[in-house]
């Protein structure tokens, strides 16, 4: 089963709203799948805490895992400067 990123918004819609997304400073968010195991994540661009103390702002990407119930986890540990950069990291998951 694939899972779509309206099913993500309803299951965590405190996660979507917008003082949520403006606090994060979140631009864009999709679910892509791993290539090996079909596992959901949640991708997204954002300037989260770039920009600060003067420095230009910049886009990261950054990776949640989805559980079973689409719960939202905590970050994977790496940040990617492109979404090509992180469909390379998926197909190994």
């Amino acid at each position: 089963m694939t899972t779509k990123l309206s099913d993500v918004k309803a299951a965590q819609v405190h996660w979507f709203d917008k003082g949520n997304k403006a606090f994060f400073n979140d631009i864009d968010y999709r679910v892509l799948h791993g290539k090996v195991s079909g596992k959901p994540y949640l991708v997204r661009s954002t300037y989260a805490w770039s920009g600060m103390l003067g420095a230009p702002r910049r886009i990261t990407w950054r990776i949640n895992p989805l559980n079973a119930n689409l719960l939202i986890l905590p970050l994977i540990d790496n940040g990617f400067k492109a979404l090509d950069d992180v469909k390379g990291w998926l197909k190994f998951q």
